[in-house]
């Protein structure tokens, strides 16, 4: 009896601090399903806006591996050739504002790594992109979700650039 009253008072301590958590809809980057031939993995489930004097959590619904998939997808659907296939591991995702220098911006850096298969020639890539909008100090959280959209967006326009000449490139000679 005492480890299910113990067991319940953590769960109820539990509950009491869990963390605020601002949702964010990337619905609008998820473009109907193109390139199944390109699959992403997982990434991180929430993104936390460091270097804030206020902790900003943003929870990306669908998740953000999700609508970066999309973004890909809808760039090199145009360039598939039969016997294409593309696999990247999950993204790594980083918020930051607040800089000395730019005290008004936040920036997202992405990250990824893709192995190209091309008829059975085998291609590796490391993808990188950074993108920064202005989101002005003491700004609520909503505003750092709105601005997530806008990042990613830009980001991932910035690794499919790499991306789009690479799988070009991989066809066979």
């Amino acid at each position: 009896m005492k480890r299910i009253l113990v067991a319940a008072g953590v769960i109820l301590l539990g509950a009491c601090s869990h963390e605020v958590r601002t949702p964010v809809a990337l619905d609008t980057l998820v473009v109907p399903n193109q390139a199944p031939w390109l699959i992403l993995g997982d990434g991180p489930e929430q993104l936390e806006v460091k270097g804030l004097d206020q902790s900003v959590k943003l929870q990306p619904e669908p998740p953000l591996a999700k609508a970066l998939e999309a973004q890909l997808r809808a760039a090199v659907q145009k360039d598939y050739f039969t016997n294409l296939t593309i696999a990247c591991d999950g993204p790594k995702a980083a918020l930051r504002g607040g800089d000395e220098d730019a005290p008004d911006a936040v920036r997202l850096e992405l990250s990824l790594h893709c192995v190209i298969n091309a008829r059975g020639y085998v291609s590796s890539h490391d993808y990188r992109a950074t993108s920064t909008t202005s989101v002005p100090v003491g700004s609520d959280n909503a505003a750092y979700a709105r601005a997530l959209v806008t990042l990613l967006r830009d980001g991932a326009a910035q690794i499919s650039a790499g991306l789009e000449p690479d799988v070009r490139n991989s066809l066979p000679k």
